[in-house]
């Protein structure tokens, strides 16, 4: 499985700095859904989804990076506001 971080307005992966491409299988691979996480809040493009690439191309996942951060987020909120009760 690969994690990968798509533009969803065009559809492009990301692929360096500098380079985003159409073709999946030369997107740069996160390898973990936290270290795609992370680069996606510094690189602050609007639009990118968070993609986990399994084998089979129609089982493809995406999830909209700000929808995913949020639901991150409220969790760990939630998480930290009962520590201590």
């Amino acid at each position: 499985m690969k994690t990968l971080l798509r533009h969803a307005g065009s559809g492009q992966y990301f692929h360096s700095l500098d380079s985003w491409t159409p073709d999946r299988d030369e997107a740069h691979d996160f390898g973990l859904i936290h270290t795609a996480v992370k680069f996606a809040k510094k690189l602050r493009v609007p639009g990118l989804e968070l993609i986990l690439d399994v084998d089979e191309p129609q089982d493809i996942r995406n999830t909209p990076f700000e929808s995913f951060w949020r639901r991150m987020t409220r969790g760990q909120h939630s998480h930290h506001s009962h520590a201590g009760h």
